[in-house]
């Protein structure tokens, strides 16, 4: 593109430039460089004091020794060294050195780039951290030393105090005062803070760079904690580097765990060979972390998606509301499926999985009439024996004198009629309703029938009562309305027929006695006993059995189902107690 304005090669090439450069600088150079401000910080060796540098018109940080050590000459070679360390160390996690200086009271400085921030230090002290941004923060720190390192330099003296996140996302690794160069003598030397040193380090041995390993996982161990690693009343015990341990209450993930374990080991073979090694384990936890954090706004979206369609489902009409708690199913499970661990997408599906359908689903409908069926038949086997009993009392009637064949078989007739629909009804695939209501029509006609034998009040009333209490266990409700109807149909009807004259009368009143008169057979005391008293105990021991089976089938269902619900709430609990490991 074409521009009336020089480029910048051409404007560094240009003889104006050459000519006219050096003597507005000179011109312009003030008479001090330096204006000095306030204190930024003190330590051992100097202090730092902000500074207006006038010749580049910027804010500088100068590093000033203390005036009590410019008086040793190893004090100001060690405040010098410090300098060219830092200075040879181009990296934007370590603040540049610009000059090496003396003051005008004659005093040693060195001038580097001033930097805005706090110090990890001051943010771990305040309590309330964002653990995945210190975590960025600190995987760069362990660029930086990794860096340091391929440059043959070791900080021994990283601590939270020594490193700065800038007000912009800058970090800074500070005070390379006590460096060590590989190749040279350290031994005897005991340098660092206590409470982040190696135990090499306090031990005056060799060290090399695993020593800063040690510190970066004794800070991370802070990062997790909020507390030192080593007690600060007695900082030469062995550390125990289990951050889950010291601080059960924060949830710290079982792997930074382990990075903090093998970083802080007390053997230096032991922890991660290189601070980028130490780094690349914080960045595979922090792209787990990541992608965790996706999974997790894609399950809030689901869940919200689920809450939204049970609304609608509210106020909607039933197949409506059963197509919304559909959706709503079907968001909440694609919810859990992101994040396993949230307890309240648990606590909705488990209400939603409590709660009944208003209306039963086609697929839910057969597997109901499927139950059924089965405790029909099992209903049916079971009354096969309860109406084969009635054909043993047919010989006992014989033998008692029938007087009028036409009522007894009036009883036998209809039994028979049933009994043979119940062994039909065996042979069918499905057990219709015709064939149950005629098995109990059949049945109710056979116990009005035995009216005729003892009157409507002996021994009918308890075999139609036997009847109606042992169909009250059927599943079908028309039924189990229909039968005790009949049964007492069957009792009132008779001995309507006998008040009314329409049937001759089976009780004679007189003198105060009660007399049942004969009517289909002849009374013996021998005979009556007997058929009076085998008849009681049938009905009293035949719904006892058909009942109690039902309910054992009951028992069995409603125990399946809470062994169901146990099971369900056992998968919740697995589910959210793993949150240290899917958290990550």
């Amino acid at each position: 593109m074409d521009s009336d304005f020089p480029t910048y090669g051409e404007l560094a090439t240009s003889a104006d430039w050459q000519a006219t450069a050096p003597v507005q600088l000179a011109d312009a150079e003030p008479t001090e460089r330096y204006t000095e401000g306030a204190v930024l910080g003190v330590g051992g060796m100097g202090k730092v004091v902000a500074a207006r540098d006038a010749r580049i018109g910027r804010d500088v940080a100068i590093k000033v020794l203390h005036a009590e050590r410019e008086l040793h000459a190893g004090e100001r070679a060690r405040f010098l060294r410090e300098a060219r360390v830092q200075g040879q160390l181009e990296h934007p996690s370590i603040v540049p050195v610009y000059d090496i200086d003396y003051r005008p009271d004659g005093t040693i400085a060195f001038s580097m780039r001033r930097v805005h921030g706090r110090t990890l230090g001051s943010i771990i002290a305040e309590r309330t951290i964002n653990l995945h941004e210190l975590l960025t923060a600190f995987a760069t720190v362990c660029l930086t030393i990794d860096y340091a390192h391929s440059r043959g330099v070791i900080h021994r003296d990283l601590k939270p105090a020594n490193i700065m996140l800038g007000d912009f996302g800058e970090v800074y690794v500070l005070d390379w005062g006590v460096a060590h160069l590989v190749g040279e003598d350290a031994r005897n030397e005991t340098v660092g803070t206590l409470l982040y040193m190696a135990p090499e380090q306090h031990d005056r041995a060799a060290i090399d760079v695993t020593a800063d390993v040690f510190a970066l996982g004794a800070i991370l161990f802070e990062i997790l904690t909020l507390e030192s690693l080593r007690d600060p009343h007695a900082p030469l015990v062995p550390p125990d580097a289990c951050a889950s341990r010291r601080a059960p209450g924060r949830g710290i993930p079982r792997e930074l765990d382990a990075i903090c374990v093998r970083a802080c080991a007390d053997d230096p073979t032991a922890r991660f060979p290189s601070a980028r090694a130490l780094h690349e384990a914080i960045t595979a936890y922090l792209e787990g972390d990541r992608a965790l954090t996706q999974r997790r706004m894609l399950a809030a979206g689901h869940a919200r998606a689920a809450r939204e369609a049970l609304a609608r489902g509210a106020h909607a009409s039933p197949a409506q509301r059963q197509h919304e708690l559909g959706a709503a199913m079907h968001e909440l499970a694609r919810a859990l499926a992101l994040d396993p661990t949230d307890r309240d997408h648990v606590t909705m599906l488990t209400q939603l999985l409590a709660a009944p359908p208003a209306a039963v689903p086609p697929d839910v409908r057969a597997q109901v009439e499927l139950v059924n069926q089965n405790v029909i038949r099992r209903g049916v086997r079971a009354n096969i024996p309860a109406m084969a009993s009635w054909f043993l009392f047919l010989p006992v009637v014989i033998a008692m004198g029938i007087l009028r064949p036409g009522e007894i078989a009036a009883i036998f007739v209809p039994i028979t009629v049933a009994f043979g629909a119940l062994l039909m009804a065996l042979r069918s695939r499905v057990i219709g309703r015709s064939w149950q209501v005629a098995v109990v029509v059949m049945s109710m006609l056979a116990v009005a029938a035995t009216s005729r034998l003892f009157g409507p009040l002996v021994l009918t009333s308890t075999l139609a009562a036997t009847s109606a209490i042992s169909h009250q266990a059927h599943p079908d409700r028309f039924l189990r309305r229909l039968v005790p109807v009949l049964a007492a149909l069957a009792i009132i009807v008779p001995l309507l027929l006998e008040l009314a004259g329409v049937l001759p009368a089976s009780y004679a009143f007189a003198d105060g006695q009660f007399t049942i008169v004969p009517q289909a057979i002849a009374f013996s005391r021998g005979w009556s006993l007997t058929v009076l008293s085998v008849g009681t105990l049938l009905t009293l021991v035949i719904p006892c059995v058909i009942v109690g089976d039902v309910r054992e089938q009951l028992s069995r269902a409603e125990r399946e189902r809470l062994l169901q619900a146990w099971q369900f709430q056992r998968l919740g609990e697995e589910l959210i107690g793993a949150r240290t490991s899917l958290a990550t």
